[in-house]
Parts: structure tokens; sequence; C-alpha cells
């Protein structure tokens, strides 16, 4: 049966760019043709004949306390900026909608500069790297700064990640957890991203060219934001609409991690898509606002996947990039809203400095000036490396298309896999649970420096890391810090990822790779030339890919042009699940979410949501973390963090527990594989469990005393996951948790579901298997989803390992002992280090 989808339009924009830091400048630049790309003073001190596009001129926030805006990095201000502008363009600055309002926010240069100053050799800002540290950390500010409470996830797809949210916010909307979606892309010109890509020589020796003259990009910073509506919504508060969004699409080249498949085959299976989801043909397109970054493998590959996809028309391409240059992950959505504010005048926007084609390029290049047409249906494409594909397409007159539709899909679990320190795949896990042994094992780490290195971690070259480190860890008179963590035993990795060079993998790559395999093994399925295209991955992240980020950052110390060309783009958290597609092929659906503590269950939701809505007939869903012992120890300090356990005895660790000393650190990978029902059912596939609805909100009280808190907002998610799978909360048989035994974190996830539930709530047995495999930061949500598959599966609940009694009354908290029960709904439930809350409904199939 087709469900049709809901009308989706932009009614908020905001931005700041080289060009122009409002709508108004930045349109203007736009219509002069103002190319703002020239020579950096700022990067020529490091390289020789360096390019960039830059915002020169001082930016104000005048909403903010002058202290607040010294604690923050560029990321977050200028997403504040742009985020603040779009709501106030869109009439809801000041709206009791902003509650249940999403945010999805591309970033790529997140958590980068307070590390800065260790290259330059000038003091780290504590405070900076305490607030913004984390990569996940700028969506929960801004969020907090402007009171939107619906819930947040961060992409993390480099290039793509902007126009990639803005899929995300259509697919949240489309699911009706909400009217409005705030979209951010914000990408401030960092050191270590012009290195990278000056060391791979992708630099243009003057203002790019795309498509034309001497292949080379120009690197550019900026920020935007959109604000996404229901159009029934729009229409009831009567504001300005920009354009619809008729559909969009991501994929994977599965090819290589910095160069696109060179005949543009991954750029033409997303172009194709988006086609398909918006139910469009080809010939509908009138403009094409191309990725052209202007180096040879891109506008090789992009006019090849062009040629390809409109063969029977010559469209208008051009490429925005020429104006302001590639701004990585805001490129997408800055790119968007140039479109939206010069389409309306009746002009397709130039690429400038465009001279002779290259002998390649057979494309209507819009070339210099601007060509007057009107153009109704337009397509914006990027592309990023590791592969990850995007294209979006929207229209200037709203509702001139039919709104298209697609067949919902029942989504089940027909595939589990795991590595962890309890061993490797689903009955290892099991296992584990069963004779809860302890996996842990003790760490020396010495904390020190000496001839001004520093062997633990790059950063405590600092002295006020290392002096924050001194006062905020139980370190011994001998600069040693012993502590227990839960870690991956060795395993013969090229029996499990058999053809596959695993000397190349770093250890989360390797752990997410385990994980698949045991995935797919499970699944009863394998990967191959004819079923490639049907099989995506959404991963999710906390720290991601740390031991290429401190290859790649201390081999910048002490001189920026020794970087690492091969760390680079392993450095990037895409990395880990395109580097994951292009093993195994995979060339449907992939992005990476990077939302911090809890980052899968953010994961699990989309890869539901692709499914549900018959986008990708297969989803990997799931998150990584290896052991980052440095760079944890490091923000653990900054943080001052009192929920890390560092005690000898391994049995504090009881979540819930009123004794509990927090959490022990581990590290490991967990996946499952979402499918169609009836495609399960007709390849007679296990089905272990079935996805029946999702809720996700966020806490908004930190810098507001009347914002929501951390429990209301847990509350809020599960009642979202409870309606829409139907149910009452005293049919659910069992609850999951996955607090971390911190006293705070665990009061607040209790009083969470018991607003959600009522008091219901004390005839539900709870439980919460973290302290089986320690706290894997990203993972431990899915993991957590394993050992509910488990109770389905085998009629048996674990207890909360170490724990006694329950730190509140009313609950009944499973210890000590197994209990024997039947589940056929579970509520999973979580929340990240900032309060971005998850609930998921899982059934019986």
């Amino acid at each position: 049966m087709k469900t049709q989808r809901k009308r989706i339009v932009i009614t908020g924009v905001g931005i700041c760019s080289a060009i122009g830091q409002n709508k108004q400048d930045f349109t203007k630049g736009l219509f002069d043709c103002k190319s703002v790309i020239g020579s950096s003073d700022e990067f020529n001190r490091f390289f020789e004949n360096c390019y960039a596009a830059q915002i020169k001129e001082s930016i104000e926030y005048p909403e903010l306390d002058a202290e607040l805006v010294s604690q923050f990095d560029k990321v977050t201000l200028w997403g504040y900026k742009v985020g603040l502008e779009a709501l106030q363009d869109a009439k809801l600055a000041d709206s009791s909608r902003l509650q249940s309002m999403s945010a999805m926010m591309g970033v790529s240069g997140a958590a980068t500069e307070p590390l800065m100053p260790v290259i330059t050799g000038e003091a780290v800002p504590m405070d900076m790297l305490a607030n913004t540290g984390n990569y996940g950390a700028t969506a929960a500010i801004i969020t907090n700064l402007l009171g939107l409470g619906g819930g947040y996830d961060v992409v993390a797809t480099a290039c793509t990640a902007s126009i990639n949210a803005l899929g995300l916010g259509f697919d949240a909307i489309q699911n009706s957890k909400t009217d409005q979606v705030l979209i951010v892309g914000s990408e401030p010109l960092y050191l270590p991203t012009f290195s990278g890509f000056k060391v791979l020589d992708a630099m243009a020796d003057g203002p790019c060219s795309p498509f034309s003259a001497e292949p080379g990009m120009s690197i550019g910073e900026g920020a935007g934001a959109l604000v996404l509506e229901s159009y029934e919504s729009a229409k009831e508060r009567g504001v300005l609409i920009y354009a619809e969004i008729l559909g969009y699409a991501t994929s994977c080249d599965a090819y290589h991690e910095t160069s696109p498949e060179p005949l543009g085959e991954g750029a033409t299976l997303v172009m194709s898509r988006a086609l398909n989801n918006a139910d469009l043909c080809a010939e509908k397109i009138e403009y094409i606002n191309a990725h052209g970054t202007g180096t040879s493998a891109n506008d090789r590959a992009e006019t090849a996947a062009i040629n390809k996809v409109f063969s029977q028309k010559q469209v208008p391409v051009s490429s925005t990039k020429s104006f302001f240059g590639h701004n990585i992950s805001a490129a997408g959505v800055m790119e968007m809203i140039a479109c939206l504010v010069t389409l309306p005048e009746k002009k397709i926007l130039p690429t400038l400095n465009f001279s002779t084609p290259r002998k390649y390029v057979d494309l209507n290049i819009v070339a210099n000036d601007f060509l007057d047409q009107d153009v109704n249906v337009f397509m914006k494409n990027n592309y990023a490396f590791g592969g990850n594909n995007c294209s979006v397409i929207g229209s200037m007159k709203v509702a001139s298309q039919p709104v298209s539709s697609y067949d919902k899909k029942q989504v089940v679990i027909t595939g589990v896999g795991q590595i962890s320190a309890l061993g490797i795949g689903f009955e290892a896990f099991k296992q584990g649970l069963a004779d809860s042994v302890d996996t842990s094992s003790e760490v020396h780490c010495q904390i020190q420096k000496c001839d001004n290195k520093a062997p633990l971690h790059w950063l405590i070259q600092s002295d006020n890391v290392l002096s924050a480190m001194r006062s905020h860890l139980p370190i011994n008179d001998a600069g040693e810090l012993k502590f227990q963590v839960h870690s991956v035993a060795a395993f013969n990795a090229r029996k499990i990822l058999r053809g596959v060079d695993t000397r190349k993998l770093h250890p989360i790559s390797l752990y997410t790779m385990a994980a698949l395999e045991t995935t797919l093994h499970s699944a009863g399925l394998k990967i191959g030339k004819q079923n490639k295209d049907e099989f995506g991955m959404v991963l999710g992240l906390s720290k991601g890919p740390q031991t290429a980020i401190d290859n790649f950052m201390s081999s910048m110390n002490p001189e920026p042009s020794n970087a690492r060309t091969s760390e680079f783009p392993k450095a990037l958290y895409n990395s880990v699940s395109s580097g994951c597609a292009t093993i195994k092929g995979m060339r449907g659906y992939n992005t990476t979410l990077a939302t911090g503590h809890n980052a899968s269950l953010g994961a699990l939701i989309q890869g539901y949501e692709v499914v549900r809505q018959n986008i990708q007939p297969c989803m990997f869903a799931g998150g990584s973390d290896e052991q980052a012992l440095g760079f944890s120890l490091v923000m653990h300090a900054a943080i001052n963090e009192a929920s890390v356990n560092y005690q000898a005895d391994i049995t504090s660790f009881k979540p819930y527990d009123e004794s509990s000393a927090g959490y022990v650190m581990a590290e490991g990978a967990a996946l499952v594989m979402f499918e169609a029902k009836h495609r399960a059912q007709q390849r007679g596939a296990h089905i272990y469990a079935q996805v029946s609805g999702y809720g996700r909100a966020s806490a908004s009280d930190r810098f507001n005393n009347n914002g929501q808190t951390r429990s209301q907002a847990l509350a809020s998610a599960i009642g979202a996951a409870l309606k829409e799978a139907e149910l009452e909360s005293n049919q659910l048989d069992m609850i999951c948790g996955t607090s971390v035994g911190f006293k705070d974190a665990d009061i607040d996830e209790l009083n969470g579901v018991k607003m959600g539930l009522g008091e219901v709530v004390r005839n539900i047995p709870y439980s919460n298997f973290n302290s089986y495999f320690g706290f894997s930061e990203s993972a431990s949500g899915c993991l957590n989803l394993l050992g509910v598959i488990v109770a389905m599966e085998d009629g048996v609940i674990y207890p909360v390992k170490n724990s006694q009694h329950c730190l509140l009354d009313g609950f009944d908290l499973v210890t000590q002992t197994t209990r024997e029960k039947t589940v056929n709904n579970a509520l999973l439930v979580g929340m990240n280090e900032a309060g971005n809350c998850y609930a998921i409904v899982v059934s019986k199939s």
C-alpha cells in the first residue's frame, strides 16, 4: 500500500560566508559575480602559494555573553549565528514550537580549534576544550542556546555532511516526529583541513576554475542554516516559502578513500535514486548545482555521471565553489542557499573563472555570467572523501509537482553482530551474559612528557593540559595512572576478514568490519556484484577514528607540511563506514552520525527510517569505538569528569546502585541488519525482533532555566516511541536502560522513564547490560539492544551486573539473579552526555 509523502518546504535561511555575513550581503555578492578566493596570509606561513576564501571581518554575537563566546569554538559560534538567523527568518525564534523542533547538523572541523595551540606552541584554551573538545558538543550547545528540544543528530560525512543532514531532517518530518527541523552546516577553515588537502596536492595555484583551466580546488569557510517545515505547518503559519524539497538520496562509491569512482558510477546511482525517491524523471530537472570542486578527479567523474543520467538533455550546470570556495561540511547547505536566493530572480548562477573547458568536459556549463532562465525543479549534488554521495532535488514553485509516495515497510532485525570484551559474534555475547565473568584488565598510563614528547598523547605536550590531568585524575607520585578497562581481546582478524589487508585498518575500522561480518553471517547473506546496491550502513561514533586523528595531528607538529597524507582521509569520521562499504562493495545508503555517547541509538533510528520508507532494502546500523585512552583521559581532565570509574575494584561499576563509582571504559562495535519484514519472510530469514517505533528529544535547560530537563526530554522521546508503536505502557514486558552508573545520570534516566511510563514502571522488569562489557561510548546502545534480543529469544532477562538495590524507589530493577520472563515488547532508552535522548520500542515479530 502506497503512503503519500508530506510536502516539505524551506521557510528560513541563515548564512555567514566570505562573500557576506548575512543573507542580504551574500545575495548581493553573488549577483555581483564576486569571487572572494584570495591569497591566504594565514596559511602562507606554512606553505607556498596558498589560496582560500576566508571570513576576514570580525563576527559579533550580541545575544551571547562575552564569557560564553570565549568558551566556544567558531564551529559552534557560526552555527549558532546562522541557526538563529534562520529561525528568525522563519518567524520561529520565539515560538513555543521550538520545544519540539529537531536539529540536524553537518560538521567536519568540530573538536579541532581547541587543539590548534599545541601545533603553534601556545597554551590550550581549557574552557574551550572542555566545552567543544568532543565532536558532538557543537550540536548540544547550539540546540541549547536556541531552545530546541526535539532532539538532534550530527552528520559527519565530510563534504556531504550538511546536505546529508537535510536528508535526515526530511525523513524526521516524514515520520511525523516534528513539523520543523533546523539544518546547520558550519565549517571554519582550520590548519589540519588545509594541510590535508595541500599535502594531497589537491589545491589550485590560484582561485579555482571548476571544469576548466588547470585542475585544483580552493577551500573556503562559512556556515549556513535552513529551516525545513511541513507544508501544512508553513501554510498555517503564513510564512514565506523559499522552495519545496522533493526528495533526496545518499550512496557510497565503494571505491577509494579519496578518489571518486572514475566513471561516475556512485554519482550516477545517487542522482538516479534521488529522482526515483522524488518520483521524477530526469527530463524534469532544469538546473544542476554541481559539486564542482575543480579537481581533475571530481570534475571528470561528475561530468561522466551527469551525462549518464541526463543523456537526453543538456541541463545547465554550474559550480558555486568558484564564488566562495569549497566549504567542506557546510558546502551543501551554503550552495543550496545560493540557489534559493538567485533562482527566484529567474537567473542561474554561473561558474566563475571559467575559460576553456577541459577535454573531458562536455556539459552545458553556465560560464562567468548569470544565465537568464526561469527554473522550477533543480538538483543539488555533493560528494565526499570515502565516496559518500548526496543528491537533493528542490522545486522553486511549491506544489507544482505531484507529491511522491513510498511503500511503507514493517522493519525487522535479521542480522546481529558484535565484537567486545565478551568476544566476537552474537553467540559469544549471549555466553558472556550467561557466564558473567570479569573481562576487564588493568592498564598503566604514564601522564608525563619527556624532552617535549608525550608518549601517551600528543596533547600532553601542552603544560596546561598536563596540569589539568594532574589536578583532576588520580595520578600517583610517579606520574602513573592505573585503572581497569574492558578491551577487545587479540583475535585472528584475517580469519574473520578473509581477503582483507587488515594491516591497513586502524582498530575502529577493524572492529566495525568484524561486527559487520558477524552480522552478515547471522543474516545468512553475502554481498556480491548482483546485490551490492541493496546494502547500506549508518554508523554512530563518539570519539571516532582516534588512532588516525592522533597520527595525523601529531605529524603536523612542529611542521604542518609534514602532515601524513595516508592518515588525513582515515582521520575523517566517515572513513570508518565508507571504508567498510569499500571493502564489502556496498554502494547503498551510507552515513555517519557523531553524536557522542549512545550514538548507535541515533544510527538505529535512521537505519530503521531508511528501510521503513523503502529507500533501501537492507541497512546495517550500530556503533563502534576504539580504546582512545590518551584523548579520553585528556577530555576527562578538561571536563573534570566525575562519571568515569578509576577504582581497581571492577564490581564498583553498578548502574542504578547508590554506591556505584561510575563507568569502566570499553571498546568494541555492534551492528544489526534491518530488513523489510515481507522480504525477510520470503527468503526464510531468522527474524530476531521488529522495531515498532522510536522517539528522540533533547534537554534545553543548560542556558535556560525554563528549558526542558534531561528527564523531561527522555519522557518525551518515550511518548513518541510508544505512539508510533501503538502501544500502551502496560504492554511493555521489559525496559533496558543504558545509563553509566554515575548517580546524576542514573537518576536522570530513571526519572525520565517514570515520567514517560507512569506508575506502571514498578511492574516492568528493568535491566542494563553495560557492566558486563564496559561502557563503549557510541556502541553501548546497540550492545544493549543485543541484550534485549537475548531476552526475547531465550525468555531470560539478565540482571544489572554488580548492582544490589535501585537508588530510587518504584522500579523493578533486575538484580543479582536472572529473571525468567516472556518478552514480547521492550523499551530501549538512552541519552548522550549532553542530554540528547532516544527511545526505541522493540517487539517480537
